[in-house]
C-alpha cells in the first residue's frame, strides 16, 4: 500500500491518461515530478518484481522515495553485492501472498555487471534518464535492450 501522495493535476492527467498501458515513457520537463509518477506508475502495475534503472547518482534517491511513500515494499540497493544476493534469494523464495513488492534499484553501468538481471523474467522495468541507452552500439544499452520486463 502506498502512503497517500498528492499528485499536482499535471501528475494525476499523466497517470490517468497511462493508466491502461504497460510500457509508457514520461517526457516531462525538470522539476515536474517524474520521479513520483514514475513510482506511481510502477506501483499500480502491481509486479511481485520490479527493477529501476538509474545513474549511479540517483540510487539513494530512489530507495529513500520508495522507502518514504510505500509501505508494502522491499527496496534493495542492487550495487551491494550484499544486497544483490537477498534480492536474488527473495525473488526466487517469494511468497506470492505477502502482496509486498521487491523493488531492485541499480545504476546503467552496474546493471550488465549482474547476470542475473538478464534471465529475470515477469518483472516491470523503470529507466530513469533512458536517454543514457541512446547510443544502441554501447555495452549497456545492448543489455537493457534485451531485457525481458513483462509487456
Amino acid at each position: 500500500m502506498s502512503k497517500e501522495i498528492q499528485f499536482m493535476p499535471h501528475q494525476n492527467k499523466v497517470l490517468t491518461d497511462t493508466e491502461p498501458f504497460n510500457r509508457v515513457a514520461y517526457y516531462l520537463d525538470m522539476g515536474l515530478g517524474k520521479t513520483y509518477i514514475g513510482a506511481d506508475k510502477l506501483w499500480r502495475l502491481n509486479n511481485k518484481v520490479n527493477l529501476v534503472i538509474c545513474q549511479k547518482s540517483k540510487v539513494d534517491d530512489w530507495i529513500d522515495h520508495f522507502n518514504q511513500y510505500y509501505d508494502d515494499c522491499h527496496t534493495y540497493n542492487l550495487t551491494s553485492k550484499k544486497q544483490f544476493g537477498q534480492f536474488q534469494d527473495d525473488v526466487e523464495h517469494y511468497d506470492y501472498g505477502s502482496g509486498i513488492q521487491l523493488v531492485g534499484i541499480i545504476n546503467y553501468e552496474m546493471a550488465f555487471r549482474r547476470p542475473y538481471i538478464s534471465h529475470m523474467t515477469e518483472f516491470t522495468l523503470m529507466l530513469d534518464e533512458s536517454s543514457l541507452i541512446g547510443n544502441e552500439n554501447a555495452k549497456r544499452s545492448k543489455f537493457i535492450l534485451k531485457l525481458q520486463p513483462e509487456s
